[in-house]
């Protein structure tokens, strides 16, 4: 109970290198602390480097040990499952050796192949304390009984010498297996006799789908003992619900789950949290808390089907679980710190994952909905991609809407993001409006665009600017306000009248959104997107240098 009581650090810095020597001199809850906050190689070393290695490879978190070997590679992952417990080995074979449910036999042979290299000691060992069931499934996977010792016939010499130590006639699936599968089984055997004939005995005796149901199914309760669920329940965290109505529940208890369990916080290390989740936890974190936290990024892990032995792929899932922790804590918390910190003690951290998630998706799905819209399918590039990251899983901001904005993508993490998105969406629905009420363009019958001989050839290539632009251009003519296309001859006419000492003419810009701004507030945002194309496309150029092939923006007839 003490450990759920202790208040942790959550943000400390990767410790330096340091000597074998140091290493041991220190007391051995620093050692362990320094070990804990190495990754992958570096820690894999300190860990063989300290004298106690034996007693502080079991107090790590199997998870931990998981990317170990996933860093190491399997060269050296032998004399690390040396020093683990047979309880760590086996949620090992229970995060990588399943496809769904069943046993997959090429992972397993190469963890078995592990273990017997660890030695004839460790191997029996960790054989006679695993689940028998589990080791059953496994062998049946390599070999079959053919007979056992009741078809001893003490006569027939022959047949016994095929059987091993005349007991048991096995075949065994393939060479491989017979090396390490029969090499495991001739240890146990010299060394617990009395496991070595249960264990075939229960190949013997189980039939296989029993047994590998039976086997899935304690392996799955396992596995909840550390949050993980199947994709499909573990999914629930992404139910929807209405941010500005929701009330999270207070009083949890999470003791009783996170009791017994290894110190979790160098596996939620991997990501830095922002915000105001970062406020928060940098008063500390204490262990029920901490296990509920990994509780939570487990499930999350499981339903998006991450590998959870490459560090980058569990980072990448803890970044996106701390945005949305952090979204939710800032809308529930109205960026109060005091508040933020008191609904991250009381509330339930799914609860608060799901309301900052269910931010995104709500603007997500209105991003769709414009996408299905006859404007839609007019959009813009910048505007097209802005919402297609929104339907990214996970959600991504793309901010590079107008020239000289950044154009990497970003994870959405705080409401200064959301209000944004929320802006962008504001003129995008606008640009409908304005298309549909305004100007009236029939955009609909997207096949009413005459394009024969223009430099836009097929109407999937037409965006909301050629159109507005094109128009404006023939008003500016002294033409209808139609998005007809331009003759070629005409463009050196525009240019005169759009370009001032290289610049387009600041007398026309204000004109244009004042116009636009006064009949749809809010639409002139529109305007400045379209003109700034023109300032690029036209007043770069000379007017010896214009040709209607390259233009971008308008529509021109090329005959």
């Amino acid at each position: 109970m003490t450990k759920t009581l202790t208040v942790n650090k959550f943000f400390v810095s990767e410790p330096p290198r340091i000597s074998a020597a140091e290493l041991n001199s220190l007391p051995q809850t620093e050692r362990l602390e320094r070990i804990r906050n190495s990754h992958g190689k570096a820690k894999y070393e300190m860990l063989l480097n300290a004298t106690d290695a034996d007693m502080l490879t079991p107090l790590l978190h199997p998870q931990e040990l998981y990317l170990m070997v996933g860093e190491i590679g399997p060269e050296f992952a032998s004399e690390l499952l040396l020093m683990t417990t047979t309880d760590q080995i086996t949620t090992l074979i229970d995060l990588d050796c399943w496809e769904e449910d069943h046993i997959d036999p090429k992972t397993t042979l190469e963890w078995l192949s592990l273990i017997l290299e660890t030695g004839d000691t460790k191997v029996c060992q960790t054989i006679t304390e695993m689940e028998p069931e589990l080791v059953a499934l496994i062998l049946k996977s390599f070999l079959k009984v053919v007979a056992g010792p009741e078809a001893y016939d003490t006569d027939d010499d022959i047949g016994n010498a095929n059987r091993l130590e005349g007991l048991y006639d096995i075949d065994y699936r393939d060479e491989e297996a017979a090396k390490v599968v029969g090499g495991i089984l001739k240890i146990v055997q010299l060394h617990d006799e009395q496991t070595w004939m249960q264990l075939l005995e229960l190949v013997r005796a189980e039939f296989d789908s029993v047994l590998e149901e039976e086997v899935y199914q304690t392996r799955n309760n396992r596995l909840l003992d550390f949050g993980f669920m199947s994709p499909g329940e573990a999914r629930s965290i992404y139910a929807k619900i209405d941010p500005d109505t929701f009330v999270p529940a207070t009083g949890k208890q999470f003791e009783l789950e996170s009791e017994g369990l290894q110190n979790p916080l160098p596996l939620l290390r991997m990501a830095q949290p922002g915000g105001i989740l970062a406020e928060v936890l940098v008063a500390g974190i204490d262990h029920s808390l901490a296990t509920e936290l990994c509780f939570l990024a487990n499930r999350k892990m499981a339903a998006d089907l991450v590998d959870l032995s490459r560090e980058e792929a569990v980072s990448a899932s803890l970044s996106q679980l701390y945005a949305s922790l952090n979204l939710g804590l800032e809308h529930l918390a109205k960026q109060d710190v005091t508040r933020a910190a008191e609904i991250f003690k009381t509330s339930y951290l799914q609860q608060i994952f799901q309301v900052g998630y269910s931010l995104v998706k709500t603007l997500a799905e209105r991003g769709k909905a414009l996408l299905a819209t006859p404007s839609g399918k007019f959009l813009d590039g910048p505007y097209r991609r802005f919402i297609e990251s929104l339907q990214l899983n996970p959600a991504e901001l793309f901010c590079g809407i107008r020239l000289g904005d950044p154009q990497q993508p970003e994870e959405i993490r705080s409401l200064k993001q959301i209000e944004y998105i929320e802006s962008i969406l504001q003129q995008i629905e606008l640009q409908q409006t304005i298309f549909t009420e305004l100007l009236r363009f029939d955009l609909a019958q997207p096949d009413s665009f005459d394009l024969n001989g223009c430099n836009i050839e097929s109407e999937t290539d037409l965006t909301l600017s050629d159109l507005f632009l094109t128009a404006l251009a023939n008003q500016l003519l002294g033409g209808d306000f139609t998005p007809q296309p331009l003759a070629a001859c005409e463009l050196p006419t525009l240019h005169r009248i759009l370009v001032e000492d290289s610049k387009l003419n600041p007398q026309l810009v204000e004109q244009v959104k004042k116009q636009l701004e006064t009949q749809l507030p809010g639409a002139s945002d529109f305007a400045d997107y379209c003109l700034e194309i023109w300032q690029e496309e036209f007043c770069q150029l000379e007017e010896a240098e214009l040709d209607p092939r390259y233009l971008s923006g308008l529509i021109i007839r090329l005959k």
